[in-house]
């Protein structure tokens, strides 16, 4: 009788085990292995625009603050961790290349976000401590108030090389059309040595606001910029940065700068930013941007192989400007220019110009 009474207690046991195991594996297979999601995809800040250049105190990385850290706030739950990982120079180019185990550089409270910079919206800040001919891969992990990672940025590589020569004989002449600015490129690296990659300039102005503003709006490849978004009879200068895009990576080198220019009494009015071109049945519809500034109107100009014709005959107050002439099955071009509203109805440059196929125009 006791042996009976043993066994089913033991089964009864083994039984409470059983069934412990079971709904530990049940309600553990509910689980992730993983920090559990957001309910919405809004509430995680996420980097996706992380960019680096090589300068000559380091390698600068930027990249947009999320909108949910934005918010000024003691209690900002979120920091900004800066990794870095070294990879081989022969190395540099090869994507599936291991590199060095990730390494910690800089903690940031986008609060009290020194030592980086902030401005329009994004954060700026350099890593001094990389050297010539090395290859270096950064992300930026977003951290909670508890040192837990949120998300990860995109990866972004710097390979530091010589940076360009100086540029020479910048100059800054007024114009009929505006201010010109014109310079001669550097022929080698800063240590006398043929430059490898491409050659870019960005062009900058100062204003009465003494903040230098980028005024192409990507880096040029020419030896010359036309600036014409400037006020009459204003004192300007302006300052020229070689960049040299090694392998995809920009390095910037030494800026040069012009003196105080004064421009043109009168100016024409600049061009209009964007031209666009509708097809319709039997015309073509021709759009642009007004100008913020007050003009007299505009004019339309189209060309069609070498041959060019300006359309309207005076000005016209606002787009959309319609082509009854244009030809089926042709391609065009079109382009705008403004008007001044001064006594002596200046016109400006033309904008650039808009193709149009008419392949399937239709009368």
């Amino acid at each position: 009788m006791k042996t009976s009474v043993h066994r089913f207690m033991q089964t009864r046991r083994l039984a409470g085990v059983i069934c412990v195991l079971i709904l530990g594996l049940t309600v553990g297979s509910c689980g992730r292995k993983t920090f559990p999601r957001p309910e919405s995809t809004d509430a995680q800040p996420q980097i996706r625009d992380l960019q680096v250049q090589v300068r000559a105190k380091g390698v600068e990385l930027t990249w947009t603050i999320p909108p949910q850290m934005r918010k000024i706030s003691k209690e900002n739950p979120y920091r900004f961790n800066i990794l870095r990982s070294e990879l081989l120079w022969e190395n540099r180019n090869c994507l599936d290349c291991p590199a060095t185990v990730q390494r910690e550089l800089q903690m940031i409270d986008p609060v009290y976000p020194d030592p980086a910079l902030v401005h329009d919206g994004k954060l700026s800040w350099t890593d001094p401590a990389v050297s010539l001919q090395h290859a270096y891969r950064y992300q930026i992990v977003i951290q909670d108030k508890d040192g837990r990672p949120v998300t990860m940025s995109n990866t972004a590589i710097a390979k530091v090389f010589h940076p360009p020569g100086q540029i020479r004989s910048l100059s800054a002449m007024p114009g009929p059309q505006g201010i010109l600015v014109q310079w001669k490129p550097p022929a080698r690296d800063n240590q006398g040595q043929p430059m490898q990659g491409e050659l870019l300039f960005v062009v900058e102005r100062l204003s009465a606001t003494k903040v230098w503003e980028r005024i192409s709006p990507a880096p040029i490849k020419a030896n010359n910029y036309l600036d014409q978004g400037i006020a009459a009879d204003r004192m300007y200068g302006y300052r020229v940065t070689p960049v040299l895009y090694f392998e995809d990576t920009p390095i910037v080198g030494e800026p040069a700068l012009t003196h105080q220019v004064k421009a043109p009494e009168a100016l024409p009015p600049p061009p209009p930013a964007n031209v666009w071109v509708i097809p319709s049945k039997g015309t073509l519809e021709v759009q642009w941007t007004e100008s913020t500034e007050k003009v007299a109107g505009y004019h339309v100009y189209r060309r069609e192989g070498k041959e060019m014709v300006r359309l309207t005959a005076n000005p016209i107050q606002h787009p959309p400007y319609v082509d009854h002439t244009a030809k089926p099955n042709t391609v065009y071009f079109y382009a705008v220019s403004s008007v001044s509203s001064q006594h002596d109805n200046r016109e400006g440059l033309l904008s650039k110009w808009a193709e149009i196929r008419s392949l399937m125009f239709e009368k």
